[in-house]
């Protein structure tokens, strides 16, 4: 079967969809790893609106020096005094610190970790997608399911920006356009656009009626 115009304008097809489907899963749990971990042990105040990696670096190294600022604080306090007394609240004070800056380092060491692990693998993924078309993974591989079982059942999707491929002809799949999954068949025509083109997410209602008065030009 040919496909015409769009199709063989646009950017080619990734070569092996499974591959391509399972990064996508890896890429899904570390992002949710990321989450997690920030949620549990990061903190708005903590991070400061740093997410890439670089950036945390820079942050974690910010923190080993306030530790060992800390730590060298605490040693010039404790030292000559074998055991702490009620009256060193100084010194209580700075190891309280201490504690709270190692739990600190250790947190953004654990999220620094996980988001060098993501972007690995994103770069990973934007390589393989790279000047490719896009499709969502997971719409594929079940479009792809109902072809080898012959199943014509509609698939709910909030991918507009997944485009048609000749996998996808015979299929009704209902694309989400904001408020609504609308449906639409594809057909042969439709090869090499987006989903999102036969979505609208504006109801046209016509055009407002010419008033009767007709302003003048001076």
């Amino acid at each position: 079967m040919g496909f015409k115009g769009a199709w063989n304008k646009r950017n080619k097809l990734i070569e092996n969809p499974e591959e391509y489907y399972k990064l996508y899963k890896k890429l899904q749990r570390a992002y949710k790893l990321v989450r997690e971990a920030i949620k549990r042990y990061g903190s708005f105040e903590l991070l400061k609106g740093r997410n890439s990696a670089r950036e945390l670096e820079e942050l974690l190294e910010e923190k080993k020096k306030v530790v060992e600022a800390l730590k060298k604080q605490v040693r010039e306090a404790h030292k000559g005094k074998p055991q702490i007394t009620e009256e060193d609240e100084r010194l209580k004070e700075l190891i309280r610190e201490l504690n709270k800056a190692e739990a600190e380092l250790r947190a953004v060491e654990i999220i620094l970790n996980r988001v060098k692990k993501y972007e690995e693998l994103y770069a990973q993924f934007k390589q393989m997608t790279e000047k490719k078309a896009y499709v969502h993974p997971k719409l594929w591989m079940r479009i792809r399911k109902m072809n080898e079982t012959g199943e014509r059942k509609v698939v709910k999707t909030y991918s507009r920006a997944t485009t048609i491929i000749p996998e996808f002809v015979g299929h009704t799949i209902a694309v989400h356009n904001g408020k609504t999954f609308v449906p639409v068949y594809i057909t042969p025509d439709m090869v090499g656009h987006k989903l999102g083109e036969f979505a609208p997410t504006r109801t046209f209602r016509g055009h407002p009626d010419k008033s009767s008065k007709v302003v003048k030009k001076k």
